[in-house]
C-alpha cells in the first residue's frame, strides 16, 4: 500500500499532508473517493480500511435524542452510509472495494471519480475541536423556530447560551406575554 495514515478527524492529522513511506513527500497519486458502506456499517468499513492502512474520513455530527424523557447526545455519520477514503486508484482500487463493510465506490463504475481535496477540507473545517460537526452558532436576537417537541414550530428570538451543555435561552412571544425557555440547541433552528 502507498500510505499508512490515521483517521482524518484526529487533531494531529491533516488530509493535505499524506506522505509516502518511501520518499517522505506528498504523493499526488493519492485522491479522495466516496465509499458507500453496507447499511449501518460505516464504522466497520472505517475500521477495516484503516486496518489496511488507508487514510479515511468519516465526518460525524452531534444529534440529541429523547430517551426516557431526557435529552441524550449521540454522534452519527454526517452522511449516513458514506465515508471518504484516500488512495491510489491504480494500485488499491480492488483492496478498497473488497474491504469488509464496503458496498461500493461512487459513482459505481469501473473507473470511479475522485473527490476534490477542497471538498473534504471544507467538510473537515466545519468540525469543532472534538472532531464533531455541530450546527452553526446562534447570535443574540436571531429569529429561531423550535424544531421538535411540544412547542414545535413556535417562533422566538435567541437570547443567549445558557450553559456549557448546549442549552440556549429563547424568548417566545405569546398573546400579551413574553416567556423565556431553555432548550438544547439542537431543538432550535435559525429562521432565514
Amino acid at each position: 500500500m502507498t500510505s499508512r495514515n490515521e483517521n482524518c478527524s484526529s487533531s494531529d492529522s491533516d488530509e493535505r499532508s499524506v506522505l509516502t513511506p518511501e520518499t517522505g513527500h506528498l504523493s499526488p497519486e493519492l485522491e479522495w473517493y466516496v465509499v458507500q458502506s453496507k447499511p449501518r456499517e460505516e464504522e466497520r468499513a472505517l475500521h477495516f480500511l484503516k486496518e489496511k492502512g488507508f487514510h479515511t474520513y468519516l465526518p460525524r455530527m452531534e444529534v440529541v435524542k429523547v430517551r426516557d424523557f431526557k435529552n441524550v447526545k449521540t454522534k452519527k455519520p454526517l452522511f449516513p452510509g458514506y465515508l471518504f477514503c484516500r488512495f491510489d486508484k491504480d494500485e488499491n482500487l480492488g483492496h478498497v472495494r473488497w474491504t469488509q463493510g464496503v458496498k461500493k465506490l461512487l459513482p459505481e463504475s469501473v473507473n470511479p471519480m475522485s473527490v476534490d481535496d477542497k471538498v473534504v477540507q471544507a467538510i473537515h473545517s466545519l468540525e469543532q475541536e472534538d472532531g464533531v460537526i455541530r450546527k452553526q452558532p446562534l447570535q443574540q436576537n436571531d429569529q429561531v423556530r423550535i424544531a421538535r417537541g411540544p412547542m414545535k414550530d413556535v417562533l422566538g428570538v435567541f437570547d443567549h447560551w445558557a450553559s456549557d451543555q448546549g442549552r440556549v435561552r429563547v424568548l417566545l412571544n405569546f398573546i400579551n406575554y413574553q416567556a423565556s425557555v431553555e432548550l438544547h440547541h439542537s431543538l432550535v433552528e435559525k429562521v432565514a
